[in-house]
């Protein structure tokens, strides 16, 4: 609730701001700021053909475009999003079976490239558009563990990482590389403000969003010499009535062929900062 709070009292400040500043009068091309708030989802490991937006989070987006003419813009977004994903809604046995679980904050920040493929500065009043760019995002998976706890996993190492018995297992980086992409249906309200529907995908350089990658489960003894409640977290079929003891290392854990992503859905305003100053201007 803070999060939220914190975001709409942004735009309220961005908004009277731009209301009584004079520095836009002689901006030209022209700023639009924006504003947005929905729902956002993760693929990876965990979610196996599942639906689009399957166990569902929320997200909140501030942001900045530059407007280089009616079609061209080049915006900059500051982005915070939740995701989480269980194999308790699989359908496949085997993953209902590992039983293993995430979520995580992920804070994001990105430069893309915009293209409106109709002018809505005149009589038209509705564009699709699309975006690509790139980004950095900061993710750090968590679960609950089996007393209730809640424990960040990648300290944990639960694939072994940081053993001497798997040298070639390294802790992962929580701060990564995106790309993010996507498109939207853009309307004119007034001169000065818009709103769109906007879908966008990031395709992050890791696999690790949810603390799940490699082929095959790490020895247990191995984990337990490390700390003995590890294997409690690198499987977790054995907390399930009648579920399998921890399994072994030629059974599948993960997939580190297909890199992670997430996404979002949002509805965004726009506040066009160029007719505030009540200068028209001419592209």
């Amino acid at each position: 609730m803070k999060i939220l709070r914190l975001h709409f009292l942004v735009l309220t400040l961005v908004t009277t701001t731009a209301v009584n500043a004079q520095l836009f009068k002689s901006i030209n091309p022209s700023l639009d700021f924006s504003s947005a708030l929905g729902v956002s989802s993760y693929y990876g490991d965990l979610v196996q053909k599942s639906p689009v937006f399957r166990e569902p989070s929320f997200s909140i987006s501030e942001g900045i475009a530059y407007n280089l003419n009616p079609h061209l813009s080049f915006r900059s977004e500051f982005s915070y999003s939740k995701v989480q994903a269980k194999d308790s809604k699989n359908s496949r046995p085997d993953l209902i079976a590992r039983n293993l679980s995430f979520k995580s904050s992920i804070w994001d920040f990105s430069l893309a490239a915009e293209y409106n493929a109709i002018d809505i500065t005149g009589e038209n009043k509705f564009t699709p558009y699309g975006f690509i760019g790139i980004g950095i995002c900061h993710f750090n998976p968590y679960t609950t563990d089996r007393t209730g706890n809640k424990v960040y996993l990648q300290p944990m190492g639960t694939e072994g990482q940081g053993l001497a018995a798997y040298p070639d297992r390294k802790p992962y980086a929580r701060t990564i590389i995106e790309i993010p992409f996507g498109m939207g249906f853009k309307y004119a309200v007034s001169q000065k403000v818009s709103l769109a529907l906007e879908f966008k995908y990031r395709y992050l350089g890791t696999d690790y969003l949810d603390d799940v990658s490699n082929h095959g489960y790490p020895d247990k003894a191995v984990l337990i010499a490390k700390n003995p409640s590890l294997p409690n977290l690198t499987y977790r079929g054995d907390e399930l009535p009648g579920g399998a003891p921890y399994p072994a290392p030629t059974l599948n854990r993960g997939n580190p062929s297909n890199k992670d992503s997430y996404y979002s859905g949002q509805l965004k305003i726009l506040i066009n900062l160029k007719n505030y100053s009540g200068v028209e201007i001419n592209y």
